[in-house]
């Protein structure tokens, strides 16, 4: 009986890496992790307001997790700017995670924070985001070469 729930550990373990392992390199991929972004920093900024802190942390890791799926992107089409742009945004979401674990928390720290991490976002939204004709934010025409 314990070799078997080792057996099927080791498969969900494996079966997540190779999940993992997947590589994002189209504009749609791109496009779809992405459109996770906003909704996330919504509901963050919502659960802020209310001083729900511990609401805030599942959204922040929803931006976390699109910021590392979709670092592959810009790996596969060789743009240092994006990724560290994509850093910077991962250090300042970690900031903003540490503030949020401090007891009390610092509202105003957090809320600086997060314009921070904001910023971090808007940096590469310059170079490779634009908005189309629903206001939505997609891969700038060209800018990596597709």
């Amino acid at each position: 009986m314990r070799f078997r729930l080792y057996v099927a550990a080791g498969l969900v373990v494996l079966t997540g890496s190779i999940v993992l392992a997947q590589k994002m390199t189209t504009p749609e991929e791109l496009d779809k992790a992405m459109k996770k972004v906003q909704p996330a920093m919504q509901a963050a900024q919502k659960a802020l307001k209310s001083e729900a802190y511990a609401d805030v942390k599942p959204q922040l890791a929803i931006i976390r997790q699109v910021m590392v799926d979709t670092r592959e992107f810009w790996v596969h089409h060789k743009k240092d700017d994006a990724l560290k742009a994509n850093e910077d945004v991962m250090t300042k979401l970690d900031a903003v995670d540490k503030l949020l674990s401090a007891t009390p928390v610092d509202p105003a720290a957090v809320v600086a924070g997060m314009k921070e991490m904001g910023g971090a976002c808007l940096s590469c939204h310059k170079l490779y985001r634009e908005r189309d004709s629903e206001n939505n934010y997609i891969l700038k025409p060209g800018s990596v070469g597709e």
